[in-house]
C-alpha cells in the first residue's frame, strides 16, 4: 500500500542522515551588537583551526597561494590575514580547489571544506564540519518558548557576515554537525558497503567479509576510519 511505501521511504531517510551524521550538538548563542556575547561552544568551532595557520592555497585552473589562513566554518569560506594584520576573506572563493596546511588537507566539496582523513588518491574518506544558525528563541505570553523560524533573517545568516548583520539583541538556535562521506571525482557519497565496493572493486569479497564478520556503525568514526585504512592496506 502507499502508506506503506511512504512509512519506508520515510523511515529509509531517517536511516540515512542517522547515518551519516557522527555527532550534533546544539544549543543557543546571545547576540548583541553583531557580537556573540554568550555561548562558548559557539564562539569555539566558528573557524576550523585553532590559530591562523600558513597553508597553501590550491585553486581549481592549478594556481597557488601561500598564506596564514584558517576556514570558517559558519560561512564555509577561506579567511587569512592581511598585511595590516587584519582578518581579511577571499573574493575569489569559488574557485578553490583545495588547502594545505601541515599534515591537513582540505578539499573544497559542495561549497564546503572537508578535511581528508585518508586517501588512495582517487577515493577519500572526508568529515565535514558545519555550523548553522536557525531559528530565533522567542519568550511567549506565558513565559514559555517557541521556536520562530523567519526565512528572511535565515537568508541573512546565510551569507558571510551572519552574526555582523544583527545589530539588535537577539537569541538564536545553532547547530554543530560533523559528518563523515566519501568523496570521489568531486562528488560525494554515503560510507556503504555497496559505495566501497563501487570504489574498490579489486576489494570487493574483503570488504563483503569485513562486513558480515564486524558490525559496522557508520555513527563510529574510528570504526569508520580503521575499515578505510584497512581496505586501503589489504592486498587483492
Amino acid at each position: 500500500s502507499n502508506k506503506m511505501i511512504m512509512k519506508k521511504v520515510t523511515l529509509f531517510i531517517f536511516f540515512l542522515f542517522f547515518c551519516l551524521m557522527l555527532s550534533a550538538q546544539s544549543g543557543y548563542i546571545k547576540v548583541s551588537g553583531g557580537k556573540v556575547i554568550e555561548g562558548e561552544f559557539f564562539k569555539s568551532k566558528i573557524y576550523l583551526l585553532k590559530n591562523f595557520t600558513d597553508a597553501r592555497i590550491k585553486f581549481l585552473n592549478g594556481d597557488t597561494y601561500d598564506g596564514k589562513i584558517n576556514i570558517h566554518i559558519l560561512s564555509q569560506t577561506l579567511r587569512f590575514i592581511g598585511p595590516k594584520g587584519d582578518t581579511l576573506a577571499v573574493a575569489d572563493e569559488k574557485h578553490i580547489g583545495s588547502v594545505s596546511s601541515g599534515k591537513l588537507f582540505f578539499l573544497k566539496v559542495n561549497n564546503q571544506y572537508v578535511q581528508v582523513v585518508n586517501s588512495d588518491g582517487e577515493t577519500s574518506l572526508v568529515v565535514a564540519r558545519t555550523l548553522n544558525i536557525g531559528q530565533e528563541k522567542v519568550t511567549g505570553a506565558y513565559g514559555g518558548t517557541n521556536e520562530v523560524s523567519s526565512i528572511q533573517k535565515i537568508e541573512v545568516y546565510n551569507d558571510n557576515n551572519k552574526i555582523e548583520r544583527i545589530t539588535s539583541s537577539a537569541t538564536l538556535y545553532y547547530e554543530y554537525r560533523e559528518t563523515l562521506f566519501l568523496v570521489n571525482h568531486g562528488k560525494q557519497y554515503l560510507v556503504t558497503r555497496r559505495n566501497l565496493q563501487k570504489f574498490f572493486p579489486d576489494k570487493k569479497e574483503f570488504i563483503e567479509e569485513y562486513y558480515s564478520t564486524h558490525n559496522v556503525q557508520i555513527d563510529k568514526k574510528e570504526e569508520i576510519v580503521s575499515l578505510f585504512s584497512t581496505i586501503l592496506s589489504v592486498s587483492r
